[in-house]
């Protein structure tokens, strides 16, 4: 199939993990192959939208090559390219009306309204029942707000015996029941994964539970944690054996749900001998499929999820300015919401790299850009504790973040209804709202809804940007009325997220 792009024609679509390079225009020679997508290590869809309203589709994974203003397309299955539309809007809706399964409702609304915070970077494995508990309190005592508390690994008695370690976790009840009434909804971390060492794996291995290699053997894949053996997904058997273990820990604890990690398509090859003979992208739907069991659950891998009310948050990000850190942040979001991955979080604030975050000097700047950056996404996730990496006014400044974050709670809700009912994202790129003013190529700033962008610095050292308004009138945050269709300077000091309301 080829495909001729059309003056000032430019794509997006694919894989999230990609979203800075985005979008495809006529200069662009690039190709990419869902099929076998080892780089998609967050969401990825067979979807392709248009800033000239076009869309192209596949049920099955494809591949695709942007090359100088063609757009070639290769598969065994049937590919659809839609030109109903006429800008990128159109496009989105189009393929929401036409293609997602939109749900009637949302993810819980704490998602929405409170911080998460995760265990990961502050304790890493080295968790406890005593150093849970204490960072909780620290939470509270330094008057940030409860809300969704997630335990990350390292409580667990080894991948498949999902029992808490006695060592350092002697009386869960009594931990979950001290931070519920800290007012925090608890998730544990998991993983579809077996270690020989867990009571079920031969069990699991004789049943043919775990996924098999093409030649019949149980399949060993690697991860950061080691060589280890994977639940079939595609068995409804061995979803009913993990959502066992999984209940187990809802009743006999008070889990509330979980956070549900790995699933990246480089666990799978594409002749593994699954239950349901699939592409390695099947495996990863059949994992989110767990997320209509717990409505507290959060996925970093999905494929296909579009429209569907799944939390998802993007691929762990280093502490850094560039490369994959800060920078991806704002152009990966985005790229969630244009493939109806609407409900996200972006990662960690600060990055979710423990050894990048640690073995570096940490950088006050970058994590008070960070937390602005993400400010008005529609989640927003701690983990490091800021109290105690940052200065008072550090802090301050981190605070008041937060507290924005909640003030914009109900429109952000308003916004997540309106994208389960329309398929409309949640945060949007500049070109989707203003699709005549040659905003495609902005990544440093973006949309929440219609009439809040945000332009927040991401530059190292600077206390000023430029601001690109469209037309009409906006408001800034500081009161300062602006005229539209035009390039702004604004002073942005580190106490500052310089954003804007559409008031005319």
């Amino acid at each position: 199939m080829r495909i001729t792009m059309l003056e000032n024609e430019y794509w997006w679509g694919g894989i999230v993990n990609l979203g800075e390079t985005l979008p495809y225009d006529k200069d662009s020679d690039c190709e990419l192959d869902l099929g076998t997508i080892k780089l998609a290590l967050d969401q990825s869809a067979p979807l392709f939208v248009s800033s000239k309203g076009r869309y192209i589709w596949s049920d099955k994974p494809f591949r695709i090559r942007f090359w100088h203003g063609e757009i070639r397309i290769r598969s065994d299955y049937p590919v659809e390219l839609n030109a109903e539309g006429k800008n990128l809007r159109d496009a989105c809706l189009n393929a929401a009306r036409d293609k997602y399964t939109l749900p009637s409702r949302v993810p819980d609304r704490l998602f929405f309204e409170k911080p998460q915070y995760n265990t990961w970077i502050e304790l890493n494995v080295n968790s406890s029942q005593e150093k849970v508990l204490e960072y909780a309190e620290n939470i509270i005592s330094h008057g940030m707000p409860a809300g969704i508390l997630m335990i990350d690994a390292g409580w667990q008695i080894c991948f498949g015996n999902w029992e808490f370690r006695k060592d350092t976790f002697p009386e869960p009840e009594k931990m979950i029941k001290r931070l519920h009434e800290l007012g925090f909804t608890v998730m544990l971390w998991t993983m579809a994964v077996v270690d020989p060492e867990a009571p079920d794996y031969e069990k699991l291995k004789a049943q043919k539970l775990l996924l098999q290699d093409a030649d019949g053997n149980t399949a060993e894949r690697w991860w950061w944690a080691g060589r280890t053996a994977l639940l079939d997904l595609s068995n409804p058997s061995a979803v009913e054996w993990y959502k066992r273990q999984l209940d187990h820990l809802q009743e006999k604890y008070g889990v509330d749900g979980f956070k549900f990690d790995g699933g990246d398509a480089y666990f799978f090859d594409e002749d593994d001998a699954s239950f349901i003979k699939g592409c390695e992208q099947d495996q990863i739907a059949c994992y989110e499929e767990l997320g209509k069991l717990y409505p507290f659950h959060e996925f970093r891998c999905g494929w296909k999820g579009s429209g569907k009310p799944y939390v998802h948050r993007l691929q762990d990000k280093m502490h850094t300015w560039e490369g994959e850190g800060l920078n991806q942040i704002i152009p990966h979001s985005l790229l969630q919401g244009l493939t109806g991955n609407f409900y996200h979080c972006p990662d960690m604030l600060g990055g979710g790299v423990f050894n990048d975050l640690f073995e570096t000097s940490f950088d006050e700047e970058l994590f008070i850009r960070w937390t602005q950056a993400s400010a008005l996404c529609p989640m927003i996730q701690f983990s490091l504790a800021p109290w105690r990496v940052l200065s008072q006014e550090g802090f301050r400044t981190v605070e008041r973040m937060y507290r924005l974050h909640q003030e914009m709670a109900p429109f952000i809700l308003e916004l997540a209804e309106k994208a389960a009912a329309s398929g409309e994202p949640i945060m949007r790129p500049m070109a989707y709202e203003f699709p005549e003013e040659g905003m495609e190529r902005i990544l440093d700033q973006y949309m929440l809804g219609s009439r809040v962008m945000a332009a927040p610095v991401m530059r190292k050292g600077a206390v000023s940007r430029d601001v690109v308004l469209p037309g009409g009138m906006w408001k800034a945050e500081d009161g300062t009325l602006y005229e539209g269709g035009r390039t702004i300077h604004v002073e942005a000091g580190l106490e500052r997220l310089p954003y804007f309301i559409k008031v005319g």
